[in-house]
């Protein structure tokens, strides 16, 4: 082997054990066989986070595809017809639909939580439903039967 052949494969080889080191960081930062460039590992570990960011955001979005996938086979079948109604009021179509139901539940929360408030601060009278049993266990007269006439 000529000398420039020589400095060819060693070259070669470098290069290789370069590339599989920074895979190796690439893989898990905290190896101990980093790359020796501060700029090398700063590029391999934003790169790191970029295709764990991308390779989680294709996962969520298959989970979308997945499910409206399943819903769509659900829609088509007897089930499907049946349950149209109640899938328009779980999800809406259109933006006065979706409007309409996130006034509704927005104004469904606020009075549940308003009513609440009342019942633990004592405002709400007849509120609690054993209390008022109590309160009226003892002042409540017994029902009697009327009298009635005897038929023969």
């Amino acid at each position: 082997m000529s000398a420039t052949a020589s400095d060819h494969a060693h070259a070669q080889s470098s290069t290789l054990q370069t590339a599989k080191r920074n895979l190796q960081f690439l893989y898990d930062p905290n190896s101990p066989n980093a790359p020796t460039r501060r700029r090398t590992r700063a590029i391999l570990r934003t790169l790191r986070y970029t295709l764990k960011f991308l390779f989680w955001r294709l996962v969520r979005y298959a989970k979308y595809a997945a499910v409206g996938a399943i819903t769509a086979a659900i829609a088509g079948t007897a089930i499907g017809s049946v349950m149209s109604g109640a899938a328009f009021v779980l999800a809406p179509t259109g933006i006065v639909g979706g409007a309409g139901a996130g006034l509704l539940w927005g104004l469904g929360k606020f009075g549940w939580r308003t009513l609440a408030r009342k019942v633990r601060s004592g405002e709400a009278h007849h509120a609690d439903a054993r209390a008022d049993e109590k309160g009226e266990g003892e002042e409540v007269d017994p029902i009697k039967p009327p009298k009635m006439a005897e038929p023969w």
